[in-house]
């Protein structure tokens, strides 16, 4: 008998920069403090009528009924975590994302294409940002609809339509700016030209307003498949957004970028922005020579 399948909003909540506490603080002070943090998120989670179904690294997963109660514990972690003396003092920041769908429940896990889908609006949330989608927005309380704005429309892996993304604003409504209707941020979405083009071995991809996501890793699932030991399955992605081509590194041993006139930067679990054109080593330091480079340049 195969299991059934729940509608639930899935919602994950990591900790921005986690990379920085490392750096500042040393891994054992770092690791007090991430532990410290996700033990105050969890306990909201429940406080909430939530459940916690696990934590990854500096992340929680977890799961509630309804995206209404997802937006508000969303909301709730961050103003109680930036009232928080022991973490203002660390300035330590929160990325949301939520969706609400089907899933398969497990007693200590949750499967299905929605938390996927969850686990990608977590990935475009900004430090101090709940971000979320057009289809479970649509499905919360009017007053939390009017609390929104769009950011970005994008696709999602695995997905052939564009998906509209909105953030959910907390905080002081006075302190945010909200200058233009839903119909403007779109245009100027789209409008732009911008044109990013990737070269590996005789492969040749373009991310631009079109395909505006671009995978990188090991897995047959990528856009680009570099086949080597040291890629992840899932190793990084480069993205179109607000006009800007942004690297985000998700992979095990990280990536190497070395822009044209600058020195190489390494992303661990990290993002940059790309600029102009250089190369990119995924899980190694490459160079012009390698047969595992992937080069770039911005049209």
């Amino acid at each position: 008998m195969y299991p059934s399948t729940q509608q639930v909003t899935i919602l994950f909540a990591d900790i921005a920069g986690s990379t920085r506490l490392y750096d500042t603080f040393g891994d054992v002070k770092a690791q007090e403090l991430i532990t410290y943090c996700l033990s105050f998120l969890k306990r909201l989670i429940i406080e909430n009528d939530g459940k916690v179904v696990n934590t990854i690294g500096d992340a929680v997963l977890c799961t509630f009924k309804t995206p209404n109660q997802a937006a508000e514990t969303a909301r709730q972690m961050h103003e109680e975590i930036s009232f928080d003396w022991k973490m203002m003092n660390a300035d330590i920041r929160l990325r949301i994302g939520f969706h609400h769908g089907g899933v398969i429940l497990a007693p200590a896990d949750v499967f299905g294409d929605a938390v996927n889908v969850a686990a990608r609006m977590g990935e475009l949330a900004k430090s101090d940002q709940i971000i979320t989608n057009k289809e479970t927005l649509a499905l919360m309380q009017e007053d939390l609809r009017f609390s929104t704005r769009i950011v970005d429309r994008t696709r999602v892996r695995g997905k052939d339509d564009i998906m509209e993304i909105h953030e959910l604003i907390w905080g002081n409504p006075g302190q945010m700016t909200i200058t233009m209707r839903p119909e403007q941020v779109i245009a100027s979405l789209t409008a732009k030209q911008n044109v990013l083009q990737i070269r590996f071995r005789n492969y040749r991809v373009q991310v631009d307003n079109k395909k505006p996501i671009l995978t990188l890793g090991r897995g047959m699932t990528n856009h680009l498949i570099v086949d080597h030991p040291v890629v992840s399955r899932m190793h990084a992605s480069i993205e179109l957004y607000r006009g800007r081509f942004m690297l985000f590194d998700k992979s095990t041993n990280g990536t190497f970028v070395k822009p044209r006139e600058a020195a190489t930067v390494i992303l661990r679990r990290d993002e940059m922005q790309l600029e102009k054109e250089g190369i990119i080593g995924l899980g190694q330091k490459v160079d012009d020579y390698n047969p595992l480079t992937v080069r770039y340049r911005i049209l």
